[in-house]
């Protein structure tokens, strides 16, 4: 884990529910999940479950936005919240995504990201100024919209809003990290 990422070193935590406190189609989500620590807490939202597991779902397969631009979003969050889990868990989905280590590596510094394609520059920058300022400065709205249109543009910003949420959710939960064979060649925690 890169230094600039939390150790979870609290000693309280919610605790994972167990599958005798989950209704059934919750414990299929988190099956089909494969048993992801971070399914089996939205599991634990009850009624939250399945409209979550739907944005998952949505934000994984979001139409006109390549799995590698998503996972360079995933990787930007955690630097800037500070999230192990995210960082742990989406490493490896990134490489199965097909990003390279440079790629990668270019979002653990916790400094604005450069020196890769401009198109991941301009997610990660989008990224920052979102978590730092709550919003986008003109210029980064006006160059996602001329590289994406509307639509995508939409598409890139709820993105970069769900997993900046998720790490807030995995953070303030302290959702424990996953073993490896849990993400095998997955590039979504769906499936």
């Amino acid at each position: 884990m890169t230094s600039h990422l939390s150790d979870y070193s609290e000693v309280v935590r919610v605790p994972l529910p167990k599958d005798d406190e989950l209704s059934d189609e919750s414990r299929k989500l988190v099956q089909r999940a494969s048993d992801l620590n971070v399914a089996r807490m939205f599991a634990g939202t009850e009624e939250m479950f399945a409209p979550t597991a739907g944005l998952i779902k949505a934000v994984f397969e979001a139409e006109g936005i390549s799995p590698k631009t998503r996972q360079m979003i995933v990787c930007a969050v955690p630097k800037k919240l500070r999230c192990p889990y995210e960082w742990q868990a989406n490493l490896l989905m990134a490489k199965n995504a097909g990003l390279t280590s440079a790629e990668i590596k270019a979002t653990e510094s916790g400094t604005a990201v450069e020196g890769i394609d401009e198109e991941y520059v301009l997610v990660c920058r989008a990224t920052d100024e979102l978590i730092d300022l709550g919003t986008l400065h003109d210029d980064t709205l006006a160059e996602l919209q001329e590289r994406y249109g509307d639509t995508h543009c939409r598409k890139i910003i709820l993105i970069i809003s769900w997993f900046n949420m998720l790490s807030r959710f995995l953070n303030g939960c302290r959702v424990p990290l996953e073993t490896a064979d849990k993400i095998g060649s997955r590039i979504s925690p769906l499936g």
